[in-house]
């Protein structure tokens, strides 16, 4: 403790804090799911946009 009056030494700056262990594991799951995603999208393809339309094969055959 200084006395009162007398200015104290300058504490020296702090090290910035690396990353905590949830911010670890959070990052690991964000990279997980891109690769899944990608692996997704490589190995099943998404089928093209659009409207299915079913046709019945009996003749007079309404499809609900």
């Amino acid at each position: 403790m200084s006395p009162i009056g007398q200015p104290s030494a300058p504490t020296p700056p702090r090290r910035k804090q690396t990353m905590t262990r949830k911010q670890c594991w959070i990052l690991l799951l964000a990279f997980e799911v891109l690769v899944f995603g990608v692996s997704q999208s490589v190995f099943r393809p998404v089928r093209q946009a659009g409207i299915t339309i079913e046709m019945s094969v009996t003749p007079n055959h309404v499809v609900t």
